[in-house]
């Protein structure tokens, strides 16, 4: 049975990893093949360990895996059923290094063998994924403890900090913060989940210098019953705060969910935590699937018009996309609140794979770097064009990976803030993690719309966004120019690049032209009664070859994967003639 062509260069790629030539094999009882095609990939749901796997298009890989399910099978007969043995190593190694698959005995596992074969497969997951550690503040918590913990793990870990009032603990968040900021300790992300907003402006400082977010708990659904202490100033300094909410089935009730949203807007928080107990939402546990679906698609229309909605009982999207490590306790759960579990499963990993796309984009910094290069970058090499200076607020609007947000850090010092807004959590957990790897500590990396900042009018020294064709295609850009003019401060500036076309200059009079309304689409945007167009700049660069470069980093690519089809190197180039990026950046003033 032919599976895929041949990867170019196999050998680069082959590994055993450490199957015996002659050993049983069966994939997890928990893994389910969902049914559902995204783009003609398939998808596989692991309930136990709470993530999901791609499955790409091509012969024969679907029911390579299908024929691993429920009974091991020996590896020399399944081995016998394939042509190229490279490929099926990289799919059996690919399948047991997140768990997906287990090294067996000829029977099928007893429910003890089976927890034991888990446990060695959560070992090896875990040493290369991101874990969380919680502090409880009130408790007898000293810095140095906190710090050891914090430097005992191999990446940098989520931190949770719990406490009553924040305004208690002024003295450890400072020391935390400082510590953070030389570079002693690292956080991929920083939360203080509080009962208690109000605090002096100092404190609320330092919690934009330690990078934390605020989760306010307790608070009523769907608005709260009072208004809430201490919340104007802490958005007002630019902390993001989410609400800690327990909805019930009044969720599925689009009046509700209104006047949620309308209050949500006017105080300018930056999200919700939606608790979700499936045996408190249906006491007699009668709902099926499709009643927890209904659940699930009213957080999505709140998420979609409010930007960031997270669900504090159910795995975050990094441990669905196998970044970090599941925190929820395994043991205790009812039949029922399993159920639940894999329905959002189901229903999540979709979402998520619809996140990917084959364009030629990137993955990692040291690409990205290289399609926007950055001496050639306009606004970071010419922050005087946004009156930036150290201690300046910037909102980095559709922020991606961060590219923009790194290269303004410089520009803003220590004592200022880039804020970066991306509207997939996927794209912001990466910027963030990207960001603490190179120990920048002016950065916040948060989800969020750009036709709806997280950020109180004037509050910002200067905005910017790049790039971002399809917020013009979809008839977002003048909203997204309208928030943006908003939350700037008067005086400050905005600033917006697109590219305009990409020359072929051994055929000048054939460029390739992404948007030809785009010039007109940004310039009308910028006629706002608060803003002044003062300057429009034309800028480009050489396009570089992707001859040498490996595929996979430049893909959409944040699942797991069976096998990666683009695992092979760019050998010739589909424009062989040197090509040039032309860009447009507009520049206006607030009055």
């Amino acid at each position: 049975m032919k599976l895929l062509e041949r990867l170019q260069n196999p050998s680069a790629n082959s590994y055993s990893g450490g199957l015996p030539h002659d050993g049983f094999v069966m994939l997890d009882p928990a893994v389910e093949v969902l049914d559902v095609e995204i783009a003609e990939h398939r998808l596989l749901s692991h309930r136990y360990f709470e993530t999901g796997m791609v499955v790409p298009p091509g012969d024969g890989l679907l029911e390579f895996v299908t024929t691993l399910i429920n009974e091991p099978v020996n590896l020399t007969a399944l081995r016998a059923q394939f042509d190229d043995q490279h490929i099926v190593e990289k799919m059996l190694a690919s399948l047991r290094q997140h768990g997906f698959m287990h090294v067996t005995s000829q029977a099928r596992p007893s429910a003890e063998q089976l927890e034991h074969l888990r446990s060695i497969a959560e070992r090896a997951r875990t040493s290369t994924l991101r874990r969380s550690i919680v502090i409880d503040l009130d408790a007898e918590s000293s810095i140095e403890q906190i710090s050891t913990r914090l430097n005992d793990e191999i990446h940098p870990p989520e931190l949770l900090l719990c406490c009553a009032q924040l305004a208690d603990h002024k003295s450890i968040l400072g020391e935390l913060a400082r510590l953070r900021q030389t570079g002693i300790i690292r956080m991929h992300q920083t939360v203080v989940q509080t009962r208690h907003l109000p605090c002096d402006r100092e404190l609320r400082r330092l919690l934009v210098r330690l990078g934390a977010s605020v989760y306010l708990d307790r608070i009523s659904w769907p608005v709260p019953n009072h208004p809430i202490a201490g919340l104007k100033e802490m958005v007002g300094d630019c902390v993001a705060v989410h609400l800690i909410m327990t909805p019930d089935l009044s969720i599925l009730n689009e009046t509700e969910r209104v006047r949620l949203l309308t209050w949500a807007a006017s105080a300018f928080i930056s999200g919700l935590c939606l608790r979700l107990d499936p045996e408190a939402l249906w006491p007699v546990s009668d709902a099926v699937e499709d009643d927890f679906v209904a659940i699930f698609n009213a957080v999505r229309a709140i998420e979609n018009t409010l930007g960031d909605v997270l669900i504090l009982d159910l795995p975050s999207d990094e441990v669905l996309l196998g970044h970090a490590a599941s925190s929820t306790p395994r043991v205790g759960l009812s039949d029922f609140a399993k159920r639940f579990r894999a329905a959002y499963l189901r229903w999540r990993l979709p979402l998520l794979k619809a996140c990917e796309n084959d364009n030629s984009w990137s993955q990692v910094p040291e690409v990205e770097d290289k399609l926007v290069r950055a001496q050639e970058d306009l606004i970071p090499n010419h922050p005087e064009l946004l009156l930036l200076k150290p201690g300046s607020i910037v909102v980095d609007v559709c922020g991606g990976l961060g590219r923009v947000a790194r290269r303004l850090s410089p520009a803003v010092g220590k004592d200022g803030l880039v804020i970066s807004v991306e509207m997939f959590r996927c794209l912001s957990d990466l910027a963030r993690r990207f960001a603490s790897e190179r120990n920048f500590t002016n950065l916040h990396f948060r989800p969020g719309l750009a036709q709806r900042l997280a950020l109180p009018d004037a509050s910002v020294d200067a905005a910017i966004n790049e790039w971002t064709g399809g917020i013009w295609e979809l008839g977002l850009g003048p909203s997204m120019v309208k928030e943006m003019a908003r939350v700037v401060r008067p005086g400050g500036r905005i600033a917006i690049t697109h590219r305009l076309v990409q020359l072929h200059l051994a055929s000048l009079a054939q460029p390739w032209v992404q948007y030809n309304e785009i010039y007109d689409w940004i310039r009308k945007a910028c006629v706002h009664p608060d803003l002044t167009i003062i300057a429009e700049r034309i800028w480009g660069q050489v396009v570089p070859s992707l001859v040498g470069e490996h595929a996979s980093l430049w893909r959409k690519q944040y699942m797991p994967r069976l096998i990666n089809p683009f695992d092979v190197i760019y050998r010739f180039d589909d424009s062989p003639d040197t090509r040039a990026d032309v860009y447009l950046t507009i520049i206006a003033q607030r009055q």
